[in-house]
């Protein structure tokens, strides 16, 4: 497998029926046809906490302090076991959520989501990229329930609309961030979301410590790098 030295962050954010799994998963395909080391994970986790927020969602929500509390004891946990492993390793690890989802969703109760956003890179690894797919909370709901689900306590029309708008300011002001129209079709966004990931990856090359020639020629025309490096500026 082909390692990026110092590893890769990603984090897949949107409302819930943005369509985050399905980048997420294609993202790590595209790794993975390539030969190309990567850790796909996802919050709330399966561990201890990240499975009692879960509870949560569909048993009844815990109060405000309690469930950002419990993000926090779940992404410490999650970080200690599998991102800082991973991308010591060298892997290209993409999130499907991360901290700006705790910081919108909480924001959305009430809470200050700049100081919980604050308090998160504090202590958690800053992605690289953030890919932000913006929908609207209707179209966002109406994906649920095609789906066959029905939305959770996390997913009400309001709650998703203003859980959105803080997305998009967070969004505004991070140059790592990336915002991707997700009312198109899942070719058109998965597209796009490569030609980032692409760039990013290629950048990351540049910038990183020394590595054998050869393994760069063969990662930059995995990616092919002389088109992406055309259109970086």
């Amino acid at each position: 497998m082909i390692h990026i030295p110092g590893g890769v962050l990603i984090a897949v954010e949107g409302i819930d029926g943005a369509g985050k799994t399905s980048i997420a998963t294609m993202l790590t395909q595209f790794c993975g046809e390539r030969g190309i080391a990567c850790t796909l994970s996802k919050e709330p986790t399966g561990l201890k906490w990240g499975t009692e927020l879960r509870r949560s969602a569909s048993e009844g929500r815990l109060t405000l302090e309690r469930e950002t509390e419990l993000f926090e004891l779940d992404r410490r946990e999650h970080i200690e076991r599998s991102i800082t492993p991973a991308l010591r390793e060298g892997n290209i690890v993409i999130l499907d959520r991360y901290f700006w989802s705790t910081a919108a969703y909480q924001g959305s109760r009430g809470s200050d989501f700049a100081d919980i956003f604050a308090r998160n890179e504090s202590f958690a690894p800053v992605p690289d990229l953030v890919i932000l797919l913006d929908v609207d909370a209707e179209l966002g709901v109406g994906r649920i329930r095609k789906r066959g689900d029905d939305p959770n306590l996390f997913e009400g029309l309001e709650s998703l609309a203003a859980v959105r708008q803080i997305f998009l300011q967070l969004a505004s002001s991070n140059h790592k961030s990336l915002v991707i129209d997700a009312d198109d079709s899942l070719k058109v966004v998965g597209g796009k979301a490569i030609l980032a990931f692409q760039a990013l990856i290629v950048e990351k090359i540049a910038h990183s410590e020394p590595m054998n020639p050869g393994m760069v020629n063969k990662i930059m025309a995995l990616l092919g790098g002389d088109l992406i490096a055309e259109r970086t500026p």
